[in-house]
């Protein structure tokens, strides 16, 4: 209705107070009923004031019941109270009105709206209150059935969604398994904010509420493999629940995962090496009494066949973990799980798992006992899981691969085992893909890489380094996949869209866990995500590599060595990590046949000291406000020793064998290798190794040319691309003033300053000059960076000799980041969400840092890999924290073999590192004189300097 004056409308409630004075009690009915609607609309037009709304309850509670339009009143009343802003304090009343207006033969058009959202919330309450007659399960089908009523119309969608993720929550917490639990932590978060909202004033609506919230605190520490953090989650919610009543379904859940979480943790981390197990014993007084609570709960009077199967899987995967030390636990861990599968249908989700578990069990038994029979009988039963499963897009895909495959090579079927372990891998792409967020996807990807190298160690020991090239590279490709994928599940599917498709599959994981996602629907989500075609019967028409998630598979041998020749280089060298096991090199040739061998040396012992350094050195990029070379000198000269000692081992460890193997090429150039070390080997400078002669010491850039990549998947993705010519335009920041958050780097700014004016004549030129005076083209902050980014037009060129920081950390967070004017940052994330799909033909990243990744786990996540797989060609960037004056001369001396001897980038990086060790150098002319003073300040041979540096690309 039109906007009616707030005075006037006061005038308006007076004058029927004055009427129903009038004419009486008995007369005051319709008087009344236009005191309470005029309040209404004073409510609605002037700020929703909480003193008309009561007001108007107070008259709507006078009315008599039969009075002519109470009912539709009462609608507009559910309606206002649900925009007041106190729809959970007013619940009560809400629904109260609704059952009133639930009486009207002719409702308003909005009423059925209003009260779904008074039922749905009425019906979330009282399940998080235990109210009798309501079950969790019940109600969220009936609030499923009211979001479909309500369809998309707003604000009801939201506060009826609200309604259904508070119980979807509830539901996983009393029913599902810790996956559901342990699902989106911003997804668990908001369903429990809403659920606490309408438990205010509730104390044990909230005691329930908070509860639920610590034991998915539990499952989430469960899958990150963070055991102070479950220990603490799960002791508050045992203290939450204490003040619940003893039959309260949340208490008994809280008490249930107690005794769940005991068991799967001890199964999932088994004792150290030489240690008796904890309960190896099976008359352990502790074992045997955890094995009992876990048989009482699956023996628990009135379960369903899924909920007892449920539990006879975890009581039969927990004696499982004893099973290896005890034969009576092996076999009754064989017992249970059998009689688990049996009570689950032919066409049940879970059939899937029970028939992996069970196969799994029979397999221990095989490797105690080496009964045949045992072998036969899990072999059937992985076989047939794997049928049932379908293919590479079932979520125990790889899982139930993996096991089959050990299981043929106990039956000395190896060449099938290594086919299958194989094809296996590959369900690891989908798991990354339908992922929920960022968190998720790291995980899963992380997973992959370790399975990747135990397959790649089988196909090694039967002699097969071309497949073991092939597992390193799926794994590598799933990491570079997930560290370079920012968006959720909901996000992704909406770019592509589909945010119908999202709704849906939010819908079918709300109430249950995603390995229960109808088949048809997790291959349509599959589908819209990969951009790959689908037919009618839901098959997906091709792998998930073939579209436009093409880092998520690795590409075939034919295809790395089309990519050597096209980028010129002779191999791609994988680097294998030894930790308990050896290490290896997998060499790919362009022209021969894929090799290797053992490097015993290539472990942890021998890198440990390299981390020390990494300290030191980040440390000192952080100094205050004081003379660079002098504060980095002071933190990191302690830390040049260890330097020194991962050069040494460097060589030993694999880049002398591997030169020794490395065929020459025939017109007596040096070898062009492209290495992807493998975890935390990428953090090893490779092209520093070193070795003593009789003339002093000779560096590996000495005998080959190094570059380095996350994947074989990106550097073919890096040959196909199209050339983009080196333009002497682009961006050049040099030293932004960070406002007291990192100290100043003058020889930076007399390096940037002399490339652009040089080298780049056209490019903008941000930050600082020399004298610390604004650069005319900008101060250089983010907005001069993404500016620049957004520019298809500004050059080919992008040169930061700036800070870069890194800071441990997991995903989602910002965890490497240049430091900007202002102390303002740019993150690697943050490069990845706003970056537009721009040509760079060189980004040359002369920050700390810019090469090495924060991420925990995650080395193939960095400023350079980002830029790298989003839109530059070629990158150079460090791998630590850098001397301000020994890295601008590189810098010059870079761009001088770039722009003046026309060599490519990782020739120009090379001739450049060349020249800081050479005891002859010869300075270029037109090298500034801030520039040649820097050059008399530095040690040549000292690899601080410059070993930092390193290739990536064409």
């Amino acid at each position: 209705m039109a906007q009616v004056p707030d005075e006037a409308l006061r005038t308006l409630v007076d004058s029927a107070s004055t009427a129903m004075k009038m004419f009486g009690e008995a007369d005051s009915g319709p008087w009344r009923f236009t005191r309470c609607w005029l309040r209404l609309v004073a409510f609605d037009q002037h700020g929703r004031r909480p003193a008309d709304l009561s007001a108007a309850l107070a008259d709507f509670d006078m009315l008599p019941a039969d009075l002519p339009g109470r009912c539709k009143l009462a609608q507009i009343l559910v309606n206002a109270i649900l925009r007041s802003g106190r729809f959970t304090a007013h619940l009560d009343r809400a629904v109260a009105l609704s059952e009133i207006a639930a009486a009207d033969p002719h409702p308003l058009p909005e009423a059925e709206l209003g009260a779904a959202v008074v039922r749905s919330t009425a019906l979330a309450r009282a399940v998080a209150d235990s109210a009798p007659g309501v079950t969790p399960r019940g109600a969220l089908a009936e609030v499923e059935g009211l979001a479909r009523v309500v369809g998309d119309r707003q604000p009801y969608a939201q506060m009826v969604d609200n309604a259904r993720v508070g119980l979807a929550v509830v539901v996983s917490g009393l029913e599902g398994g810790p996956a559901s639990m342990a699902r989106s932590s911003a997804d668990m978060e908001h369903a429990l904010q809403v659920m606490a909202g309408l438990m205010s004033g509730n104390p044990r609506g909230t005691a329930r509420i908070a509860a639920l919230k610590s034991f998915s605190e539990v499952y989430a520490a469960v899958a990150r493999g963070d055991l102070p953090a479950v220990w603490t989650a799960l002791d508050r919610a045992e203290e939450v629940a204490s003040s619940l009543p003893a039959d309260d379904a949340v208490r008994s859940a809280v008490r249930a995962i107690r005794i769940q979480v005991d068991a799967l943790w001890e199964t999932a981390n088994p004792a150290p090496a030489g240690a008796a197990p904890r309960g190896s014993d099976p008359v352990d007084p502790e074992l045997r009494a955890r094995l009992a609570a876990l048989r009482a709960l699956a023996e628990q009077p009135g379960l369903t066949p899924h909920e007892r199967a449920r539990h006879l899987h975890v009581l039969g995967v927990a004696q499982l973990r004893h099973g290896f030390h005890s034969r009576g636990l092996l076999d009754a861990a064989i017992s249970d799980l059998r009689a688990a599968l049996d009570l689950v249908p032919g066409d049940d989700a879970q059939r899937v798992l029970y028939l992996t578990s069970l196969g799994t069990a029979y397999l221990r038994r095989v490797e105690k006992l080496a009964r045949r029979a045992d072998l036969v009988e899990a072999v059937r039963l992985l076989e047939q899981g794997r049928e049932l499963a379908g293919s590479n897009q079932h979520q125990q895909w790889t899982q139930l691969s993996s096991l089959l495959a050990h299981g043929y090579r106990m039956a000395g079927d190896k060449p099938r085992g290594r086919e299958v372990a194989l094809a296996g891998l590959r369900g690891h792409a989908w798991n990354v893909l339908l992922t929920g967020g960022i968190s998720d996807a790291d995980a899963a990807a992380r997973n992959a890489a370790g399975d990747a190298l135990d397959v790649a160690r089988w196909c090694l020991a039967d002699g097969d380094p071309g497949s073991a090239a092939l597992a390193l590279d799926a794994g590598r490709a799933l990491i570079l996949y997930a560290a370079t994928e920012t968006r959720d599940l909901g996000a992704r599917l909406a770019d592509a869209g589909r945010a119908g498709l999202a709704a849906r599959w939010r819908d079918a994981v709300a109430g249950t866990e995603p390995e229960l996602v109808p088949g048809e629907l997790r291959r349509e989500v599959i589908a819209a995500l990969a951009g790959i075609g689908i037919t009618e019967d839901g098959t997906t028409t091709a792998a998930p590599d073939a579209a436009t998630t093409r880092l998520l598979a690795p590409p075939d041998l034919d295809e790395m060595r089309a990519a050597l020749t096209a980028l010129g280089a002779d191999m791609i060298v994988y680097l294998m990590p030894g930790d308990e096991k050896s290490g290896a090199v997998v060499m790919v040739p362009r022209a021969e046949p894929p090799s290797w061998f053992p490097l015993a040396t290539l472990s942890k012992q021998g890198r440990a000291g390299f981390d020390a350094f990494l300290t030191a050195t980040t440390a000192g990029s952080r100094a205050s406000r004081v003379a660079v070379a002098g504060s980095w000198s002071a933190t990191a000269g302690t830390a040049r020793k260890t330097l020194d000692d991962v050069c040494d081992w460097a060589w030993t460890a694999a880049i002398g064998p591997l030169l020794e193997r490395c065929p020459q090429p025939a017109d007596g150039r040096a070898p062009r290798l492209v290495l992807i070390p493998m975890g935390e080997l990428a953090r090893i400078p490779w092209h520093a190794a070193r070795r003593r002669t009789d003339r002093g010491l000779r560096y590996a850039i000495e005998d080959a040319l190094f570059s380095y990549s996350p994947s074989a998947r990106l550097l073919c993705d890096l040959a196909w691309r199209p050339p983009v010519p080196l333009s002497d335009s682009g961006l050049v920041v040099g030293d932004p003033d960070t406002a007291g958050a990192a100290a100043d780097l003058p020889a930076a700014r007399a390096e940037a300053l002399a490339v652009r004016e040089r080298f780049y004549p056209r490019a903008r030129y941000v930050g600082r000059t020399p004298d610390g005076v604004a650069a005319d083209g900008g101060v250089g902050t983010r907005a001069d960076l993404l500016g620049w980014l957004a520019d298809e037009h500004a050059g080919t060129m992008l040169h930061l000799a700036c800070h870069g920081v890194v800071r441990p950390g997991r995903a989602g967070a910002d965890t490497s980041y240049l430091l900007l004017a202002g102390g303002e940052r740019m993150s690697a994330e943050e490069i990845v969400r706003v970056a537009p799909a721009r040509s760079i033909a060189l980004a040359v990243l002369a920050a700390c840092g810019s090469g090495v990744c924060g991420r925990a786990d995650d080395e193939a996540f960095s400023l350079s890999t980002t830029l790298l797989a989003n839109t530059a060609s070629a990158v150079v960037g460090a791998q630590w924290s850098v001397p301000d004056a020994a890295t601008s001369v590189l810098m010059y001396m870079f761009h001088h073999y770039l722009r003046r001897e026309g060599l490519a980038p990782a020739d120009a990086l090379r001739a450049a590192q060349r020249w800081m060790i050479s005891d002859a150098q010869r300075v270029p002319a037109e090298m500034p004189a801030a520039l040649r003073a820097a050059v008399d300040r530095t040690t040549a041979a000292d690899p601080v300097g410059w070993a930092a540096f390193v290739h990536f690309g064409r």
